[in-house]
């Protein structure tokens, strides 16, 4: 009916609408975030050297990482990880480890000055969002997690 129509037209300009105001948001979140990604450059760490680190932190129970395994992890070119690993090899948070049953496999492991600089640049992040949180009202914080969860939610369905 031509009612229908109107109220879809009307749903999709809405839609449209916050699809350009959720992009331009999303675009200042990132740059609020990248202040703390910048703390970390301080540090030397690089967001692909951090988000290195955070993979190899979550695969850490399950399998041992490879150049390979992190490349498909991070959807990131295998080259560019061989470089992370190499500058975060240098900087020793991390060591590369040949598989004694099969010589050509390298696993690539934390040191303990890698974990400590993660656990560090964590505590940082969080404190960075604590100061955010504390900032904001309590329907602010609880409508951003529940609209952030459910937009996780519904993108991991529709992939």
């Amino acid at each position: 009916s031509m009612i229908e129509e109107t109220e879809r037209k009307q749903t999709q300009a809405m839609i449209d609408a916050q699809v350009e105001e959720f992009s331009t948001a999303f675009a200042k979140l990132r740059q609020v975030m990248k202040a703390d990604f910048k703390h970390a450059h301080q540090h030397g760490m690089s967001a692909t050297q951090f988000m290195v680190l955070k993979v190899m932190e979550e695969a850490q129970d399950s399998e041992p990482c490879t150049i390979s395994s992190l490349a498909g992890r991070l959807d990131l070119d295998p080259a560019t990880v061989v470089r992370t690993v190499d500058s975060l090899e240098n900087r020793r948070l991390v060591a590369r480890r040949r598989d004694k049953q099969d010589r050509r496999q390298v696993f690539v492991e934390f040191t303990e000055a890698g974990l400590a600089a993660l656990q560090e640049q964590r505590q940082r992040f969080y404190a960075r969002i604590t100061v955010i949180f504390t900032a904001m009202s309590e329907e602010g914080r609880a409508s951003l997690l529940m609209g952030f969860q459910e937009f996780v939610r519904v993108g991991q369905q529709e992939q």
